[in-house]
């Protein structure tokens, strides 16, 4: 039976994108006969997930951000020695830093091969650390160059970051696989769920309600929905904004709230199971997608899934998942186009409700993929260059030199 060691920054309890595609990959390969290893950060509770083998790392508590910074060099000695003993036969990254990193370095200590997802534009979450410059962003994207030119196999959730891939100079092979969804979750959805979470919510004030789910971050530009629900409410719409998610931005954005006398307008969801969330989808009228960062949408697949058209801002994401005046429209960086694409959605529903194939997403369709990926590379090996990883301290070492 081979063994797959699977690393990364995000993991349950912490409830993200990465977190659900880790453990999508998880099912899948385990329907597949592979066994796995997570390993991931220790949040300080719920440190076992049922039915999966986790290897928690030290970690340090951001508990105001909902995340735990793995202490890998803190940790070293006992992540070598539990994957080590474990005897992987495949190490699988999700990131390229903090255990991204450790990831590599195993690989090469271990002489397995080495796939790494590229799940974020990380040079659009510089802001994150007061040091959202050009310069930065440079130095963060050339890291992220390296990183992935020293892996065995890449895999890109959609072909428009496949091709990003190529653009910006990744030279390991680069496969285009899309994330995994459970969509049987719909399946199960009942109207009384529906009808139990419009009254949590109070809905029924509202002739339309415009659904948006993910983190409340700056990067995912949810004000520009804000933004639009002002500009539909001046034109005489009685519409309502849902989120379902939380994040940073979440106060900035109840202040624009206040500003814009749409307090009432602006329902906070909060984070919401998977179960309860693919429920919550069927409260919508129109998904809004304004990110502009994302590389690949789920909450755009899951929207689909629940029957609901979109409305977006033209990214790798939507690009992937979007086919304007099939599913919904494209629409700029500006509240007034976004408004007028809702509008005219609002105005030809019939038109958009088109049935969407799941099965590209299954853990059968996934599973059967990575077994291919996976098998050719055990038999393959590890390959061997010179290429040096610079670590991250070396990012900040390489601004330095260039300000100065």
């Amino acid at each position: 039976m081979k063994r797959i060691a699977i690393f990364t920054n995000n993991f349950f309890p912490r409830l993200s994108g990465v977190s659900v595609a880790v453990s999508f990959l998880h099912t899948a390969l385990k329907q597949q006969g592979y066994e796995t290893m997570i390993v991931a950060p220790d949040y300080g509770y719920q440190r076992k997930v049922k039915g999966i083998e986790v290897f928690r790392v030290k970690s340090l508590h951001l508990i105001s951000m909902r995340m735990a910074l793995p202490l890998t060099g803190y940790d070293e000695d006992a992540i070598r020695d539990v994957v080590g003993n474990w005897k992987p036969d495949l190490i699988h990254s999700n990131h390229p830093f903090l255990l991204g990193k450790a990831a590599l370095e195993l690989a090469d200590e271990f002489h397995v091969p080495l796939v790494y997802t590229f799940h974020t534009l990380y040079e659009f979450f510089t802001h994150y650390f007061m040091l959202d410059t050009d310069t930065v962003r440079k130095a963060v994207r050339e890291y992220v160059i390296r990183y992935t030119n020293h892996c065995d196999q890449v895999i890109a959730p959609t072909e428009p970051i496949r091709q990003y891939l190529l653009e910006i100079g990744v030279t390991a092979p680069v496969e285009a696989v899309p994330t995994g969804i459970d969509f049987s979750r719909f399946q199960k959805v009942t109207p009384a769920q529906v009808r139990g979470l419009r009254r949590k919510y109070d809905l029924k004030r509202f002739e339309t309600v415009l659904l948006f789910v993910g983190r409340i971050s700056k990067e995912k530009n949810v004000q520009l929905g804000l933004s639009a629900l002002a500009e539909l409410v001046k034109r005489g719409h009685n519409a309502a904004l849902l989120l379902l998610g939380d994040g940073p931005e979440a106060g900035a954005l109840q202040s624009q709230a206040r500003e814009l006398k749409l307090s009432d307008r602006l329902i906070l969801g909060g984070f919401l199971d998977q179960d309860t969330l693919a429920a919550a989808y069927f409260l919508g009228d129109i998904f809004l997608f304004p990110s502009l960062s994302d590389t690949q949408g789920i909450v755009l697949y899951e929207a689909q899934a629940a029957g609901l058209p979109v409305v977006a801002t033209d990214s790798m994401a939507s690009r992937a998942a979007m086919r304007p005046g099939v599913n919904g429209f494209f629409a700029e960086d500006d509240p007034v186009d976004f408004a007028d694409k809702i509008e005219e959605v609002l105005a030809n529903r019939k038109k958009f409700r088109e049935p969407f194939d799941t099965e590209a997403f299954s853990y059968d369709s996934l599973g059967r993929t990575y077994d291919r990926i996976y098998s050719g590379l055990i038999a393959t090996g590890r390959k061997t260059d010179e290429q040096s990883i610079a670590p991250l301290a070396r990012i900040f070492d390489e601004i330095r030199s260039l300000l100065a």
